[in-house]
């Protein structure tokens, strides 16, 4: 009987002392999780994200000439493709011509006439002014013969009419002639200096469509994406290729609206990116958002049926990358954050 009681009482030492750890282990796992979640806040709702620039040229037409691919190097300036010219560059020729022949007509204009078109505007004068002698002599002959009935009124008449327009063919000559040596109205010379300032704009604008043929990168970086290739044609603004800006990337991660209040900006935090197993990278809060992003959401998480389903929403942050790494960050790469709130 004694060994049965010393066996029950061993029994009975053994569960209050797996119930003693027990509390212990409970009390100090809540302990350090207190400490833990106060201490700081953690999430797993967080990627790398970065500046892509789609590139795209500035007028349709038929890809040529595709110079880089997917994971290529590229400096600002850069030439990416080249867009089929022909048609752009005979569009050229013609405004170079066009430019040619209204600067030549504006010097025309302001040289006035020349030595040889004001003599042969004299030498029409002259006989203009010789016919009109003749037609006033044989006009006078013919009305003393009328008078004298030598003739009838029929041929007097006949005559004055050839007086008269020999007399307007010489007041046309000399003023002709008048125009000639005076040279061109001013009304003319600025007609003739805006067609040379049209026709200036014009080349022009068929020099910058020749430019817009060739795209080139407008930031430094690597290609992300390749959309096109060569012999396809796109549209004016399609993206060609996407080229994301090493140099401004950063870890974008979403905290929830009950934790936000104990985010700061400059707060240390240490993160682990999923494609570097084991590896813990440092960086600080250096923006914090002004909204949910549910407020940017294409499809509205309001519900007007009237029925309301309370969710915690997120508001994002901004968290620094190292300077200078040896790692490549890639944007979309998942990120698992803790931010130190202490």
């Amino acid at each position: 009987m004694d060994q049965v009681n010393g066996v029950n009482g061993k029994k009975h030492k053994i569960i209050i002392a797996l119930l003693v750890f027990f509390v212990v282990a409970g009390l100090g796992g809540g302990a350090w999780w207190w400490y833990y979640t106060t201490k700081y806040v953690t999430t797993d709702d967080a990627r790398i994200s970065g500046t892509i620039v789609n590139v795209s040229a500035k007028i349709s037409g038929k890809v040529v000439e595709l110079l880089v691919k997917e994971g290529d190097q590229v400096k600002a300036g850069q030439i990416i493709a080249r867009i089929d010219n022909r048609e752009i560059l005979a569009q050229k020729a013609q405004a170079e011509a066009a430019l040619a022949a209204a600067k030549a007509r504006y010097e025309e204009v302001v040289a006035g006439a020349r030595p040889q078109e004001i003599e042969q505007a004299r030498a029409a004068l002259d006989q203009a002014r010789a016919n009109l002698d003749n037609a006033q002599k044989n006009y006078e002959r013919m009305e003393k013969l009328y008078k004298d009935g030598a003739i009838s009124a029929a041929q007097r008449d006949n005559a004055e009419t050839a007086y008269a327009v020999a007399r307007e063919a010489y007041n046309a000559a000399s003023e002709k002639l008048d125009l000639t040596i005076a040279g061109a109205r001013e009304e003319t010379i600025r007609a003739a200096a805006a067609q040379v300032k049209q026709a200036e704009a014009a080349l022009e604008a068929a020099n910058v469509m020749a430019d817009n043929t060739v795209v080139v990168a407008p930031v430094s970086g690597s290609v992300a994406l390749k959309a096109v290739n060569p012999g396809e044609v796109v549209a004016a603004g399609q993206p060609i290729v996407s080229i994301v800006d090493p140099s401004d990337l950063w870890v974008n991660a979403r905290i929830e609206e009950t934790k936000i209040d104990r985010i700061k900006i400059g707060q240390k935090v240490e993160y682990t990116i999923d494609s570097y197993p084991g590896r813990v990278f440092t960086g600080t809060v250096y923006d914090i958002g002004t909204a949910t992003n549910s407020v940017f959401a294409i499809i509205p998480t309001e519900n007007a049926s009237g029925n309301f389903t309370k969710v915690t929403q997120r508001i994002p942050i901004k968290i620094t990358l190292p300077k200078d790494s040896p790692y490549i960050f890639r944007p979309g790469a998942s990120v698992i954050i803790k931010v130190h709130t202490d």
